[in-house]
């Protein structure tokens, strides 16, 4: 498994200064767009956008995105390749002329253009969620969050999936050495052997993961987490008014986008029909 690290970085730059609230507002106006755009110029800017804020806006290092980048573009690769055979004139992205010959079918430069929308908005995705991530601590989350009204309990459970997620990948990564150090399934096919190493690793991450969130879990009850508003806010919420500002603005002008571009005929799953 890959040795990939996904969590909260210390830091002082523009996305750290933002709220909790903003930053989700901010992520989700960006997966508004990313999911319900139809235009190939409009996801290579969304992209662009995406990849600007990550880079100069966050303070994380580019090593830092390329861990998991790694990992998630042979997935977006595939998905610019496999689609465009699957295309039906979902997207403006391009006109009917023929652009490419294969045995399969042929591709005219919209299908091209349908697969490169596709793997843009998984890119922007991942660069949202990762900023995200790696600029949002997950006690300020459950607090800023908490302040709103929103019940503890709603918000504590996501929460508690980012906590336990790296811990998560390395148990994986210990599992899988142990499996290999033993050699599990040595009696068998190469077929074979993979299919028992996955269902014996995904079925002893999934028991220890359940362990590890009921454990958490009582440690809260324990505490009487939520029994009193303010009991467990541990630290101050940074505070940063022009991120604020920012992210609303951003959210406004992605409804009234999606607004002015929809069209049933032409979305990528036709609702139309």
């Amino acid at each position: 498994m890959a040795n990939v690290e996904l969590s909260f970085k210390q830091g002082d730059s523009l996305f750290h200064r933002m709220t909790p609230f903003s930053k989700l507002l901010l992520v989700l106006s960006v997966s508004f767009v990313a999911i319900f755009n139809t235009n190939l110029y409009v996801g290579i800017g969304l992209f662009l956008f995406c990849l600007f804020f990550s880079l100069f806006l966050t303070g994380v290092p580019f090593r830092q995105y390329w861990a998991l980048g790694k990992i998630i573009v042979p997935f977006v690769m595939i998905l610019a390749i496999v689609f465009p055979f699957f295309y039906g004139g979902q997207a403006t992205v391009g006109s009917d002329a023929i652009a490419l010959r294969t045995p399969i079918k042929d591709l005219s430069w919209g299908a091209l253009g349908f697969g490169a929308l596709l793997g843009l908005r998984f890119l922007a995705l991942a660069l949202a969620g990762l900023s995200f991530a790696f600029t949002t601590h997950p006690t300020d989350l459950v607090q800023n969050l908490a302040r709103r009204g929103w019940d503890y309990r709603l918000v504590h459970a996501p929460v508690l999936g980012l906590i336990l997620f790296p811990s998560f990948l390395k148990l994986g990564r210990e599992l899988s050495i142990t499996q290999r150090i033993r050699d599990l399934g040595q009696n068998t096919n190469w077929l074979k052997r993979k299919w028992i190493r996955v269902t014996h690793l995904a079925f002893s991450m999934l028991v220890l993961g359940l362990r590890n969130g009921q454990t958490q879990a009582m440690a809260l009850d324990i505490r009487g987490y939520g029994a009193y508003k303010t009991r467990t806010f541990m630290r101050e919420v940074p505070k940063h008014r022009a991120g604020e500002i920012f992210a609303w603005v951003f959210f406004v002008l992605s409804i009234i986008y999606l607004i002015y571009q929809f069209n049933p005929a032409t979305m990528q799953w036709n609702i139309a029909s």
